[in-house]
């Protein structure tokens, strides 16, 4: 993984194919968070393995540090996120580990959240800064239809099955 100077960078590697890029194991994701660290990205690194939808937005809220008034529905968490901006880093990480776990209680939700981060990216990409978002998860063939108008991949070390089983 080299600079993003060249269009070579993991970001550049990641946002090609859209915001949200999915992992299996933690070593791989471990080490792509530590490049975005070491590339002057703001990580926010989530294991939601115990959310669920009734308690997504609560503990959104406490993660990502939106304020009191946060109205804890899909509609403030794309006025929150856009709220996020800011130029002092190169962009934005999200990560959410065993991901597969909240999106057995409700998938749609899942990828109305992502969704919503993926248009966010899309926006921001356009002023200069990114958005990223990686999901870990503990099932090696989730899938998930398009989000963004991409559907979401494998990350380049998992890319093929065998990789991940």
């Amino acid at each position: 993984m080299s600079s993003n100077k060249n269009n070579t960078g993991l970001d550049y590697q990641i946002l090609k194919n859209g915001a949200v890029c999915m992992y299996y194991k933690n070593g791989i994701l471990d080490k792509h968070i530590l490049w975005f660290t070491d590339h002057r990205f703001e990580v926010y690194d989530m294991n939601v393995r115990n959310w669920k939808p009734n308690n997504l937005h609560k503990n959104l809220k406490e993660h990502l540090k939106f304020p009191d008034y946060y109205g804890e529905n899909l509609n403030a968490f794309n006025d929150s996120l856009g709220d996020m901006y800011n130029t002092s880093y190169e962009g934005l990480v999200f990560v959410f580990r065993c991901f597969d776990y909240l999106a057995a209680y409700d998938k749609k939700l899942c990828e109305a959240l992502l969704d919503i981060i993926a248009k966010t990216s899309r926006e921001w990409l356009l002023a200069g800064q990114k958005l990223i978002v990686l999901i870990q998860s503990t099932d090696p063939n989730i899938y998930f239809e398009e989000i963004g108008g991409n559907t979401p991949h494998w990350n380049n070390e998992e890319w093929f099955d065998d990789t991940r089983n």
